[in-house]
């Protein structure tokens, strides 16, 4: 699988998770959309941040070597799953509220 296929994978699954957010802050026009989305974004980001000082710590170990394309495809996939924790995020807490 190339770069460029990965890349409209994740371009296709933030749309889909986008237009989910969309259609819960729209459902739900009081509190309890805006607090279900700021509560997914957080999980998100933290996950985001979390994998990305993963994928540092792997580029700074000296006993592991890692080319530019394997650290790409690592940032790929720690954005993938960051997207993928914003639509359970959503999904969940909207299932819950």
């Amino acid at each position: 699988m190339g770069i460029e296929l990965a890349i409209i994978l994740l371009t296709y699954i933030t749309i889909l998770v986008m237009s989910y957010m969309i259609i819960i802050c729209m459902k739900d026009k009081d509190e309890r959309g805006i607090r279900i989305v700021n509560q997914a974004y957080q999980n998100a980001f933290s996950i985001l941040l979390f994998s990305i000082l993963v994928v540092i710590a792997l580029i700074k170990l000296p006993h592991i070597t890692l080319n530019n394309q394997t650290t790409s495809y690592l940032i790929l996939i720690s954005k993938f799953i960051s997207v993928l924790t914003l639509g359970g995020s959503i999904f969940l807490l909207n299932r819950n509220k």
